[in-house]
């Protein structure tokens, strides 16, 4: 009952806030969003949004509020055609606070002939919807189709990117290139560079969506001793999304490689029916880990090292590869499998105002984990029910 007051008074404080406006000055908005989260499961172990290695923080048959988020971003014309943009978000989504984070950071320049040049801290774009992950009014589901570790664990980089936008008869394009240096959520890959390059063309009445990346790393021991060098991951994606009088899809399947790095693989499809305000849909997600066993947990045998990853003198490092370090104690968890995630999910929006919705979504989910070392293989089937009210103001 104590939630359920918490919620009331919560909504009556930010209803009026996403009724404004946040256009400040001539030179200068400010824009807030926010999503009050409510998720109920009859399992502890569903898979929801949370950080690498953190535990889902559900507790079997209770009420969580965790996958809140708010934020606000703020856009400034400094003079003819120079700009900056920062965005700052609080979610435990991210972390096991709420505490304010800064997402993107950067200054930009527009060009007179349709092409726009940032430089900074920058969201890596490499699925649709990126930059839009934490400001859930602008998806039709109550949960993103992008991961909360971006791309193979690469989120936030800085660097630079480009945009440029044409036109081909009717349909308008939209070119794109990033480079930089991620971080990586986890601490032992260091070292790190990517290149992205993406392709956009809108109809009208849908898009089609294509993103290559190509991504480069070091992988560190516990004691900081280098075990891998130049390692690479490659991701490629493909989405779009198409209305037809009040119907509307979307779907889109990424994967990714790579050597000493779990490839990924993700598909997704969802349908909807607008009815006015009123918009039921149905949603199916797969998400696929494999993984392979990494050397550094254990002795490794050279020959299969070869195998799977090439000779290290002339693939991985100029110099002779190092020597691994020793048996990780049995304390140590080693991932060799895969991990398999199906999702079944039905729901519906209802739009309060064109900056205001109301959500509701029921999951099904099974998770087939083969990947822990040494454990038994694990089946968790889940329902989770979820109710959300979120905007922007």
């Amino acid at each position: 009952m104590k939630w359920l007051l918490s919620a009331g008074l919560t909504l009556s404080l930010l209803y009026p806030l996403a009724a404004s406006a946040g256009q400040v000055s001539d030179s200068l908005s400010v824009t807030g969003f926010f999503s009050l989260d409510a998720t109920y499961t009859n399992n502890a172990e569903a898979s929801i949004p949370r950080p690498q290695g953190k535990d889902s923080g559900l507790d079997e048959n209770e009420v969580n509020f965790d996958s809140s988020v708010y934020g606000a971003r703020a856009d400034l014309d400094i003079y003819s055609g120079l700009g900056a943009s920062l965005q700052v978000v609080g979610t435990k989504q991210t972390d096991d606070s709420y505490d304010p984070e800064v997402e993107w950071a950067y200054l930009k320049y527009d060009f007179a002939n349709d092409l726009s040049v940032r430089a900074g801290q920058l969201k890596l774009p490499f699925l649709k919807g990126t930059e839009l992950r934490y400001i859930g009014n602008a998806r039709l589901w109550v949960r993103p189709i992008v991961p909360i570790n971006g791309a193979g664990g690469f989120d936030i980089f800085r660097g630079a990117e480009v945009y440029y936008n044409t036109y081909y008869g009717d349909y308008d394009i939209q070119l794109h290139a990033s480079l930089g240096e991620p971080e990586h959520d986890l601490d032992f890959i260091q070292d790190t560079w990517l290149a992205l390059v993406s392709a956009e063309v809108d109809s009208g009445d849908g898009t089609i969506r294509l993103s290559l990346l190509q991504a480069g790393f070091d992988i560190y021991s516990e004691d900081n001793e280098l075990l891998y060098d130049n390692t690479s991951l490659k991701m490629g994606s493909l989405e779009g999304e198409y209305q037809w009088d009040n119907w509307v899809t979307h779907g889109g399947i990424a994967t990714g490689t790579a050597y000493s790095h779990p490839d990924e693989y993700l598909a997704y499809f969802s349908l909807g029916y607008r009815f006015d305000r009123f918009t039921p849909y149905a949603l199916y997600s797969r998400k696929v880990m494999t993984f392979e066993s990494l050397a550094f947990f254990g002795e490794a045998d050279g020959d299969q090292l070869n195998e799977e990853g090439g000779d290290f003198e002339s693939e991985l490092s100029p110099e002779p590869p190092p020597v691994p370090p020793e048996p990780a104690s049995e304390s140590v968890e080693e991932q060799d499998g895969e991990r398999i995630e199906n999702t079944v999910a039905i729901g519906v929006r209802y739009d309060l105002a064109p900056n205001l919705s109301v959500k509701f979504q029921w999951d099904y989910q099974e998770v087939n984990d083969k990947s822990w070392v040494g454990q038994p293989d694990r089946d968790i089937k889940s329902n989770i029910y979820t109710i959300v009210f979120e905007g922007v103001f």
